[in-house]
């Protein structure tokens, strides 16, 4: 949820740039030379080239980086292969690889979010797509220079091109979904416990044992053996989805990398092997998008049947209660017209009878008005909207919470904009919203020992009114955030696991959001949409 917050990154620190620059030229050429294997005519065309895939994600980080690729495309020409017979048409090759990598992370972005994330069999497969239309451009473009600059290749062009698109290609399906793994915060998560999952290493051994009856001895019968290198791959893809598809894959290629390099294979087998490597990595993705899109639709429908059940559960209660609360209003009336009336209690005494009741009434007619409210909104997701002041609203939620802080020793605060205007919601249920925050950031702080503090802000930004709740517990870890606001079994005494989920659903039927940031100390923001109308002479309600 980072890309939701509205919040200004931090400047970069001087010298902040170069250092990422240099270390991505240093880590292409690493990988260049050691991805410069049987080179096709002594040209920058191999089998395999995962230095594309290291391009594009840097691209994909920050599209202004160009430069840093043209660096390192240039550095490894000159490191790898020596000097240039040619500036010129090393110049101008690069620069053309570069603007396709452009293009390729461009297109990515454009179709699957930024940064790129395979979600769903849509995304795989605008992902394939560009990524073989860009390596076939790629090599069009490079084979195309070379030979324009008379440095081409001895024979037909397209037997040249076929080879850098197919070896682009392979580099590109197999290790670019792992540098998107690991730009996604969650999934970075995920890859983490899979390398520490005792079956991983069970795989890898399983792996490792098929490499070697496939490749361990020279001739032509590995080629028989070469799909049993599917079963572990589809076997993780199963079990861990687009993850487990990444490392098998992943693991897979640097196998038989060595492979090829510690045994004689002419260079015809050696792209026939990147071909079947690109299929193994093709199914790999395939089934474990496939699955993680199960795996999403059955959380997704076990929050749908808990919210149905909290809904059902909610109009149970308001028939149940309505009775009760207003009969408890009523006592409480009659308490404060008897305590009026009454001539054998002092003034004092008299006023805080009277001020008790009053509170009593108050609480009592709060409570049957949220029950209601949430009653209409499971019901038929209805909302009695009006313009509020957002001070008044946080000042209510704050004073609701003010005992129990100071019983528990935490520091209430709040940071309120001067003068912000109103904005058009139903007060009952984002109150709601406050009071479970506000709540459960109070447990947060207290958790991590007294004097604590929790701090309520409300700001105008991006034409929304941002509300943020802010602790000083131990915060909320990256692992958690795709499943937080999820309906779960509470980590909380007497808790139904449903109080946020609950939450983002009223903000979102307001047409606002919902979120935490990761990091030290616990951070909940959403927002609210302000009315574009003119709000003027509009009561508080």
């Amino acid at each position: 949820m980072s890309n939701m917050n509205p919040i200004a990154a931090p400047r970069a620190p001087p010298g902040y740039f170069w250092l990422v620059g240099l270390g991505y030229v240093v880590l292409f050429v690493l990988l260049d030379w050691a991805s410069y294997i049987r080179p096709f005519q002594g040209l920058n065309i191999t089998p395999w080239n995962p230095q594309a895939a290291l391009a594009i994600a840097l691209l994909l980080w920050n599209r202004r980086w160009i430069w840093m690729v043209w660096m390192g495309l240039l550095a490894a020409e000159i490191v790898v292969r020596g000097q240039p017979a040619d500036w010129l048409a090393l110049l101008t090759s690069t620069g053309a690889l570069c603007l396709v990598y452009a293009a390729m992370a461009q297109g990515l972005t454009s179709m699957l979010g930024r940064p790129p994330v395979l979600a769903t069999r849509r995304d795989l497969l605008w992902f394939t797509g560009i990524l073989v239309v860009g390596a076939l451009l790629s090599g069009v473009v490079y084979v195309a220079t070379l030979s324009v600059a008379g440095l081409g290749p001895v024979g037909p062009i397209y037997e040249a091109v076929m080879r850098f698109w197919i070896g682009d290609a392979v580099g590109l399906v197999v290790v670019l979904p792992m540098l998107l793994v690991l730009m996604n915060p969650s999934r970075r998560g995920a890859l983490v416990l899979s390398l520490k999952s005792p079956r991983w290493w069970g795989v890898t051994v399983v792996l490792c044992l098929l490499l070697w009856v496939g490749f361990g001895r020279s001739g032509p019968e590995h080629y028989r053996y070469f799909y049993l290198l599917f079963l572990p791959v589809v076997w993780m893809s199963a079990q861990l989805g687009v993850v487990g598809a990444v490392l098998a894959s992943c693991l897979t290629q640097i196998g038989l990398i060595i492979a090829v390099q510690t045994l004689p294979h002419q260079d015809l087998a050696v792209f026939e092997l990147q071909v079947l490597m690109a299929a193994i990595s093709m199914t790999g993705l395939l089934l474990g998008v496939v699955v993680d899109e199960r795996a999403r639709a059955a959380v997704e429908l076990q929050s749908s049947l808990r919210l149905a059940a909290a809904g059902q559960m909610t109009a149970s209660l308001a028939h149940e209660l309505s009775q009760p609360l207003t009969a408890l209003s009523n006592y409480a009336h009659a308490c404060q017209m008897l305590a009026a009336e009454s001539r054998g209690l002092r003034a004092e005494e008299r006023d805080r009878l009277v001020e008790v009741t009053r509170r009593m009434v108050e609480d009592a007619t709060r409570a049957g008005a949220v029950v209601k409210r949430l009653r209409d909104f499971f019901r038929t997701g209805s909302t009695h909207l009006a313009f509020v002041s957002p001070a008044a609203l946080l000042s209510e939620a704050i004073d609701a919470h003010t005992r129990r802080a100071e019983v528990l020793q935490i520091r209430l605060e709040s940071r309120i904009e001067e003068e912000l205007p109103q904005v058009l919601i139903d007060p009952i249920q984002i109150a709601v919203v406050l009071r479970n925050l506000i709540a459960n950031a109070i447990d947060s702080a207290s958790s991590a020992g007294r004097n604590g503090h929790v701090l309520i802000s409300a700001a105008i930004a991006d034409e929304a009114l941002r509300i943020k709740v802010q602790d000083s517990g131990p915060g909320v870890d990256t692992a958690r955030v795709q499943t937080l606001f999820e309906p779960r079994a509470s980590d909380k005494p007497g808790g139904m696991g449903i109080g946020l989920s609950i939450c983002r659903a009223i903000v979102e039927a307001h047409g606002g959001r919902l979120w935490v940031e990761t990091g030290a100390g616990g951070r909940f923001c959403f927002t609210l949409p302000m009315d574009k109308e003119d709000q003027s002479g509009v009561t508080n309600a």
